[in-house]
């Protein structure tokens, strides 16, 4: 696996410290996928903290 790059967040730019935080995790989601991630959807609801109640997520292969 490779490994995570640091990322350069810009102090100059005139942009709003929250759009910068978007476009950093944008590209840090981006970097991710394209080096074989995948991002698995958890249904609204669904809990992986068995602790909490509710339906709780089965672990993938089951």
């Amino acid at each position: 696996m490779a490994k995570p790059s640091k990322p350069v967040v810009s102090k100059a730019s005139d942009e709003p410290p929250v759009t910068q935080q978007h476009r950093l995790i944008t590209a840090q989601v981006a970097q991710f996928l394209q080096g074989g991630g995948e991002i698995q959807q958890i249904p609204r609801g669904v809990s992986g903290q068995p602790k909490l109640g509710g339906p709780s997520l089965k672990p993938s292969g089951t």
